[in-house]
């Protein structure tokens, strides 16, 4: 008993001594606590201030070191780097017209003929140095009578759906240019032309007449046999091959065509095309090409402005409104191988008379005429042009020479009136001159109104739209003077345009707007389109620029330019002397869009 007491005794000793223990020490601790809070918080919080300084030094100190070292290396990008132009991109173009088939034997307007020249391809390409290139074909050559032309073609082109290009496409396509059910515009062109496969890649063309020039005629696109051989040729113009699922050769392949909008001023086409990574030729270097077809310029210029598209065509002119505040704008004017005239109707009155028509050409002043348009003109002197081989700089049109041709109208009798105007009995001096309404032929008829009144000659102008001048004043010939172009080629060619045969009513084309004969000047037509030795042809034409000259069918004026205006980069793009617009499209494959950034 005693025992346990003495036990109990030492635990409740012991306990008291760890519990005072215990005390002492949260008594050390906090009181610790309180000294390290106050020494080490307290009565350091007043350091703060210098600390936030000293963070906010350090990080501005950083960030100014890091603003510096861009700056730096930006600042030395031009002596380590430099700007090259790039693959890839779509390229968006926009021009004046209505897009309704991509068919090339259909292809008239500039949308159809552009998206024809980009999803077919053609034998032959013309460069825009005039020269014939090989496209479909690797190599053309002509007997030696000059009838039978021989092409021989490449064998490593495929069609877009992977079907082999052979010689069967290229007869097939000549034998639909040639059916009438098709009423295809290249028809009278391929008359009495007989085309035949040699073998699997030879094709010949034989004429029925030497024709120089017919090497020229052989650009148009080519259609594929496998598809048109299961189309009714009657049936052909209203195919879905047109529009929906065209398959050709060329750079770029159909995707889809779009109308958007409904107001029938706004509403435009958008035909979608795609790279051709299979073509024969390098593949092009953009992924793709939308074409835009515009009823009229304000919404495309719109489209433009708010860089919807990258380029225009089919303007005449630029307006200062357009270029200001665009760097990147540029502007390429091409000549394009036609001819502006003044055509004087030698089937009327008074111009049936020679003695007219020279007054009136000494009353032309053409340099005026040209100078009236905003933007400068290659001058046309002759029924030549500068670039053909048949240009002679010595035999060129009437001058300038008003003194002449005052003149002259009073040798045939035509006396000035109190108005200014020339009568000749009861008759007045009055002329019709009928054009397109365009705003350049506004200018220069204008000017011809004011030059010709000086001489007593009153001149009426009608313009009119492009369907109207086709319709009437070209296929019917009702006009006394009619100011228009004509296309004429890289070749000198102009039988079309100047023989007897072609103001025959009853010919379809009926070309010869100034109804002009002369057996002099035809003989000379026909022996010039009828020899390959470039210096005999010159020879040849020789008695038709006399001839030509002493008539005066017609008043030269000047070469027509095409207008490509583009915003942003455009490289390979490649000018020259155009035969119509599609031209541009010549390095379409080479044309680059985008720009990179790369170590020099």
């Amino acid at each position: 008993m005693q025992d346990i007491k003495r036990k109990l005794h030492l635990l409740r000793l012991r306990t008291r001594r760890k519990v005072r223990k215990q005390r002492k020490q949260m008594e050390g601790a906090a009181t610790q606590a309180d000294y390290s809070l106050n020494t080490l918080f307290f009565k350091r919080l007043w350091r703060l201030q210098n600390v936030r300084r000293f963070f906010l030094g350090w990080t501005t100190l950083v960030i100014a070191l890091a603003v510096g070292a861009i700056w730096q290396v930006r600042a030395l990008d031009q002596f380590y780097l430099t700007t090259v132009p790039a693959n890839g991109g779509i390229y968006r173009e926009g021009m004046i017209g209505s897009f309704t088939t991509a068919n090339p034997l259909f292809a008239v307007s500039p949308a159809d003929s552009s998206v024809a020249r980009l999803v077919f391809s053609g034998l032959f390409t013309l460069s825009p140095t005039g020269e014939l290139e090989p496209n479909l074909a690797s190599d053309i050559s002509v007997d030696d009578d000059g009838l039978v032309h021989t092409v021989t073609l490449r064998d490593d082109v495929r069609w877009h759906d992977g079907e082999v290009f052979t010689a069967e496409d290229v007869v097939k396509t000549y034998e639909l240019i040639q059916n009438p059910e098709v009423r295809s515009p290249l028809e009278p062109s391929w008359d009495a032309v007989k085309v035949a496969a040699l073998d699997e890649y030879t094709v010949t063309f034989t004429l029925p007449n030497v024709l120089s020039s017919f090497k020229f005629s052989l650009v148009n696109g080519i259609v594929p046999a496998h598809i048109m051989n299961t189309i009714d040729p009657a049936d052909l113009r209203s195919s879905t091959f047109n529009t929906v699922t065209p398959i050709g050769t060329g750079p770029f392949t159909f995707d889809n065509v779009e109308v958007v909008g409904s107001n029938a001023d706004t509403r435009y086409e958008k035909v979608t095309l795609q790279r051709n990574d299979d073509y024969y030729f390098s593949p092009p270097k953009i992924d793709g090409m939308v074409i835009r077809s515009y009823r009229i310029e304000d919404p495309m210029i719109k489209a433009f402005e708010n860089k919807e598209i990258s380029a225009m065509v089919g303007l005449y002119s630029v307006s200062d409104q357009l270029i200001d505040g665009r760097d990147e704008l540029q502007e390429f004017s091409t000549p394009t191988t036609s001819s502006v005239m003044l055509f004087l109707n030698n089937g009327t009155d008074p111009l049936n008379n020679k003695t007219i028509r020279r007054a009136l050409a000494h009353g032309t002043d053409t340099d005026a005429l040209r100078s009236s348009v905003s933007y400068p003109l290659v001058e046309v002197d002759s029924p030549f042009l500068r670039s053909h081989f048949a240009y002679d700089p010595d035999k060129t049109q009437t001058s300038f020479d008003v003194e002449k041709a005052n003149e002259l109208l009073e040798q045939e009798g035509w006396v000035r009136g109190e108005d200014g105007i020339r009568r000749k009995e009861d008759r007045r001096l009055s002329l019709r001159l009928v054009s397109q309404s365009l705003t350049e032929y506004a200018s220069v008829s204008a000017e011809l109104q004011k030059q010709w009144q000086r001489i007593g000659v009153e001149l009426e102008a009608v313009l009119q739209p492009e369907a109207d001048i086709q319709s009437g004043a070209i296929a019917q010939h009702n006009y006394e003077v009619l100011l228009y172009g004509i296309a004429l080629g890289p070749d000198p060619d102009v039988f079309a345009y100047w023989h007897s045969s072609q103001a025959d009513p009853r010919v379809r084309t009926r070309l010869n707007l100034s109804e002009y004969e002369n057996a002099t000047a035809d003989e000379a037509l026909e022996a010039g389109r009828t020899r390959f030795d470039t210096e005999l042809r010159k020879s040849k034409y020789q008695p038709f620029l006399d001839a030509w000259i002493d008539d005066v069918p017609a008043i030269a004026l000047y070469q027509p330019r095409f207008l490509y205006v583009v915003q942003g980069p455009l490289e390979g793009y490649r000018s020259g002397q155009f035969t119509n617009a599609v031209d541009r499209f010549y390095t379409v494959t080479d044309w680059q869009i985008r720009r990179e950034k790369t170590v020099k």
